[in-house]
């Protein structure tokens, strides 16, 4: 009995191995051919793998075995840099030349005025003499007279002005420029007239505004 198995087993076998030594079938029969060979395999206790004849004992036995994991490395990490490590820019830097020259004529608010004034003798200004101090300060030597003064720079339009640009006006009766002032910005003007000294004032007043002449900027 035992060798009539044995037998019914070789000739499965044999037949299995026939089928899978033949030449391809057509695509049509070719699964057809492909079962009839896995449900011989499976009658003498092999398995059919992709044309491969491996025992179920041996499949059975095979594992796959654990991945390792790499130990982490104790090295600490490197910090980062960052922005709060950065320099930030001083104020001065982001100043312009205009903030800077009105700083400066901020600092002699209240200074006396005479005209021909002498302010390293007598400590007062005339219009002029207050520029020419001012801008000297920031390293821009101006002529000592307003019309002098009108003469230096690049002409700007009223509607363009900026802070430090320099503004001429023709006093009430006279045909030439004879007042210079500062543009502080928002309508105003830093400049020195009569009582009061060194003072604000505003380009709207009546006789500013009627005798403007022009404006230059001078860097």
């Amino acid at each position: 009995m035992r060798n009539t198995k044995i037998l019914k087993k070789v000739m499965l076998t044999s037949t299995a191995l026939l089928l899978m030594g033949t030449v391809a079938p057509a695509a049509g029969q070719a699964h057809a051919a492909s079962a009839n060979v896995q449900s011989i395999f499976k009658q003498v206790g092999l398995k059919y793998n992709s044309g491969k004849t491996v025992k179920k004992e041996e499949s059975k036995q095979t594992a796959k075995k654990p991945a390792t994991s790499k130990p982490q490395s104790s090295q600490p990490s490197q910090p980062s840099n960052t922005s709060s490590n950065a320099q930030k820019p001083s104020q001065g830097q982001n100043s312009s030349f205009g903030d800077k020259i009105i700083a400066t004529g901020e600092k002699y608010m209240g200074t006396p005025y005479r005209l021909g004034a002498n302010y390293a003798r007598e400590g007062k200004f005339d219009c002029s003499a207050f520029t020419q101090h001012v801008f000297k300060q920031n390293g821009i030597n101006l002529p000592r007279s307003s019309r002098s003064q009108s003469k230096v720079g690049v002409d700007v339009p009223r509607n363009q002005l900026q802070k430090g640009d320099l503004l001429f006006f023709k006093l009430r009766g006279k045909s030439q420029i004879g007042h210079v002032a500062i543009y502080a910005g928002n309508g105003k003007v830093l400049h020195t007239w009569g009582p009061g000294g060194v003072r604000y004032d505003k380009l709207s007043t009546p006789w500013l505004d009627q005798g403007f002449v022009k404006a230059t900027r001078v860097r």
